[in-house]
């Protein structure tokens, strides 16, 4: 006689707290739905969910950023939590409204630690994939690679984390009743919106690797959008180029005259001489 109903995960017997938290999104996240379903520790779920998504945000942008030095690093561990935090406090509220007007029953705090509980995943794989990222920087891969790696990875880490949010409201939907099933097609076009609210913070928050040859800065602006720079540092990868390889403006110094320097204030018109002016 089968049997259609999956076999439950134990959690270790140690587990509790975040630890039970942490155990739930990585490896029983059916229960960890049915427990915010169930209204069960949502409060400390969505602490839980806060904390991890900022604090392994904040260590994977250091990572991202380390290649430009430790003021990038602690610029990009900054900038990255915030980027998450802030596509999220922008999206979500247009998100829980159409879910009431499509007959959810779920309360707000419940369908946010869902979303927050799914970016923290999101941030958990972020975080398991720096040493990789590390690997790459010490090797002597170059800007446009890290670049484009870094981009790689974080969109492939946003695209689990809705992938878990969809699990998680399909779960609502099925097994409690208190999710309407014409609602999942909302939650689909929803995440194709966060993601481009996101991909335009990120444009507006940059740089997160950094420029080895320009001075640091918070915030550069540059013309173009993200999917043109996307095509422009593959183009300069496929060309084999690197930032260090490109040119540097000239900068002032001995045997070289400024850009301003006139010349017609230091040479006397009847000589070759020279004076101060």
């Amino acid at each position: 006689m089968g049997n259609d109903s999956a076999t439950p995960v134990t959690p270790p017997p140690a587990a509790s707290g975040y630890g039970l938290f942490l155990w739930q999104l990585l490896s029983d996240r059916d229960r960890f739905s049915s427990d915010v379903v169930e209204g069960e520790a949502v409060g400390r779920k969505l602490t839980y969910a806060l904390l991890t998504l900022i604090g392994l945000c904040a260590i994977y942008g250091a990572a991202a950023g380390a290649y430009a030095g430790p003021a990038q690093a602690l610029s990009a561990a900054i900038k990255l939590p915030v980027l998450f935090v802030g596509t999220l406090a922008i999206c979500f509220p247009g998100f829980f409204v159409v879910q009431v007007l499509v007959g959810s029953r779920l309360r707000l705090s419940q369908v946010l630690v869902l979303v927050t509980g799914a970016l923290a995943l999101s941030a958990i794989l972020l975080a398991a994939v720096v040493p990789i990222t590390l690997f790459f920087l010490f090797t002597g891969a170059n800007y446009y690679f890290l670049e484009l790696l870094h981009v790689m990875v974080v969109l492939g880490a946003g695209l689990v984390g809705m992938t878990a949010l969809h699990e998680g409201l399909t779960f609502a939907c099925e097994k409690r009743g208190v999710y309407p099933r014409k609602a999942m097609t909302i939650m689909k076009v929803w995440a194709l919106l966060f993601a481009f609210v996101g991909v335009q913070m990120a444009w507006n928050l940059r740089p997160f690797v950094g420029d080895r040859g320009q001075p640091f800065k918070v915030f550069r602006h540059y013309e173009g959008n993200f999917y043109t720079g996307v095509i422009y540092s593959l183009q300069k990868l496929a060309a084999g180029e690197s930032k260090e390889s490109e040119p540097r403006p000239a900068r002032p110094g001995r045997g070289t005259v400024p850009r301003s320097f006139d010349s017609r204030l230091w040479v006397l018109p009847d000589s070759g001489s020279s004076r101060r002016p």
